[in-house]
């Protein structure tokens, strides 16, 4: 696959463009300024690399890849501007885009009519959740990049000097390479244990290919939530537009209809964790957090499953002592199907088209972890 890895700059008297090629490692850049008008460039060179290159970035399905699709449909209105009105009405476009983006208003260009093909590692690693939400900057220092820079120039500077322009032509640069090594990151080139070899990208290719599902930018979560809504729609026999959204109301859920039957317990602690906790209700937006002191360990039990609290430490084999890791298979997906849980309104059909998708990942699972051995040898 060939994929330009990119990023862009939109300011009042500045637009800027940085574009990396991995393979030819090269880097250039495409400026409007006071100084430069290299839009006609910018769409030539937009036309040469379109049909069979995927432009790669951070966050820009809703951000970057906006702006430049609006580019690239209206820049033949635009010979009579000058530079600089060039760049703020591009910077106008952008401060609408990132205005819609914080009100949740869907984009103005949807991913299958954009000229470009994209890849989103941002909503990939599932960054676009609000409780998973990382920054380019945040994510550098996670990587232990040498440089991890703030934006200098403030986006609405006026009367930008050429050292100031050179200032975010450097950070431009700086945000793009990260970008790549995050991408590389995601492609499993890395040596990092758990991403080497896990390439994200060829999964999501491998999975259209075998469900039909174009998921190169989705999520692993909406991957699922597609491969559920699939095998149901199988299942049942319709078509994803017939399936009814509308669910059960409810203001609370009690706690006890959420543990299973058989669960039960020994020791007086977690007897008395269990009987304090079924007594329990949830509200559809409460925060829950119950916290439960076992072995010197802290227990939390939170919506999005049980966490441990515990102190940094460090953990080494020796001659007396081994680390292991153990892994249940689809955890969640088995209890769903062992205890015949479906929702109310959708019909046992949605049970049946889950456990075809739990058989087939189990299936698959084995395949898919040989090649990323063989691909690390």
């Amino acid at each position: 696959m060939e994929v330009l890895i990119y990023d862009i700059e939109t300011m009042q008297e500045l637009f800027l463009i940085g574009i990396y090629n991995p393979e030819t490692k090269k880097y250039q850049e495409f400026e409007v300024s006071k100084d430069k008008n290299q839009l006609d460039a910018f769409i030539r060179f937009t036309e040469i690399y379109r049909d069979d290159v995927y432009w790669v970035g951070y966050n820009n399905l809703r951000f970057d890849s906006q702006v430049v699709e609006w580019i690239i449909r209206n820049h033949e209105q635009w010979h009579e501007l000058s530079s600089l009105e060039l760049c703020a009405k591009i910077a106008q476009k952008a401060g609408d885009v990132i205005h819609d983006a914080n009100y949740d208003v869907f984009p103005e260009y949807r991913e299958e009519w954009l000229s470009l093909k994209q890849i989103d590692i941002f909503k990939i690693n599932h960054y676009d959740n609000k409780n998973r939400m990382v920054s380019l900057k945040r994510l550098e220092f996670e990587m232990d990049l040498e440089d991890i820079e703030e934006m200098p120039i403030h986006h609405s500077k006026t009367n930008m000097t050429s050292e100031e322009i050179q200032l975010t032509k450097d950070y431009c640069r700086n945000d793009v390479m990260a970008t790549f090594e995050f991408y590389k990151i995601t492609t499993g080139d890395t040596e990092h244990p758990l991403y080497k070899g896990n390439n994200q990208i060829d999964l999501r290719q491998d999975i259209f290919e075998e469900f039909g599902i174009p998921c190169l930018n989705y999520s692993d979560s909406k991957i699922g939530d597609e491969m559920i809504k699939k095998f149901y729609c199988q299942e049942k026999g319709i078509l994803p537009t017939d399936i009814i959204k509308k669910g059960t109301f409810r203001k609370e859920v009690p706690v006890k209809d959420c543990i299973a039957h058989y669960v039960t317990f020994q020791t007086p602690e977690l007897q008395e964790f269990y009987i304090r906790v079924r007594k329990l209700k949830l509200g559809l937006q409460d925060d829950f957090k119950e916290e439960i002191h076992f072995y010197d360990n802290v227990y939390s039990f939170m919506k999005g499953g049980l966490h441990t609290e515990n102190k940094p430490k460090i953990f080494e084999a020796d001659e007396d002592h081994l680390i292991i890791d153990w892994d249940v298979s689809s955890y969640y997906p088995a209890i769903i199907i062992n205890n015949g849980r479906y929702p109310a309104h959708l019909g046992k059909e949605f049970l049946r088209g889950y456990k075809h998708m739990f058989e087939k990942r189990l299936e698959l699972k084995p395949q898919a972890k040989r090649i990323r051995r063989l691909q690390v040898l």
